[in-house]
């Protein structure tokens, strides 16, 4: 039976591991979606079962440090529970988590996301209106017109004024998340 218990270390400020009765070869995730996942990439065609060991491995080992930095801010503060809060500090101090940025953002008050949002509408327009007395002949092309751009900011209005009428102000992330397609995801996180 595979069992880890986690003990305090004088000298680091995080828990350390230590494993109890793990066969050798094994791994805690299972290697068939390990597997599934790997092949997902489009560049890889075939990978052995060695390969996929290791990658599995290596997954447990980065989870565990992130959990266990995450643990240690948490018990800075006197908690036994892992907040989003702990892992988005985390993620924002230590260089190594530097690529997860995106993924696990600093969370922020609705108010400043909204008005970082409107921001980069504004920045966005006033590009489109820069551009515009260059490229007139564009316009005709794509169709696009100043009603579809007010229409737009309606609604995005529309959204501003219900998420003030509810009254309260969520955290969401400092920045929201890549799609992969060179659009933002529209997905945020709200911290209670």
């Amino acid at each position: 039976m595979q069992q880890a218990s986690i003990t305090p270390n004088a000298e680091s400020p995080t828990p350390t591991t230590t494993k109890i009765d793990r066969t050798p070869g094994t791994t805690f995730l299972p290697i068939a979606r390990v597997k599934r996942i790997i092949k997902e990439d489009k560049d890889v065609s075939l990978i052995n079962a060695e390969a996929t060991f290791c990658v599995a491995y290596a997954t447990e080992l980065f989870m565990e440090y992130l959990a266990n930095e995450g643990f240690a801010k948490a018990k800075k503060e006197k908690r036994k529970t892992v907040y989003y809060k702990d892992l988005a500090s985390v993620v924002n101090e230590v260089d190594q988590f530097e690529f997860l940025e995106d993924v696990i953002p600093q969370t922020m008050p609705l108010r400043a996301a909204l008005e970082r949002r409107r921001e980069a509408l504004d920045d966005a327009e006033y590009q489109g209106e820069s551009n515009q007395s260059t490229r007139k002949g564009d316009q005709e092309e794509t169709g696009a017109t100043e009603m579809e751009a007010t229409e737009s900011a309606d609604a995005y209005d529309d959204t501003t004024m219900a998420e003030e009428a509810a009254g309260e102000e969520p955290d969401v992330p400092d920045t929201e998340p890549s799609n992969g397609l060179g659009q933002e995801s529209s997905s945020m996180i709200v911290e209670p």
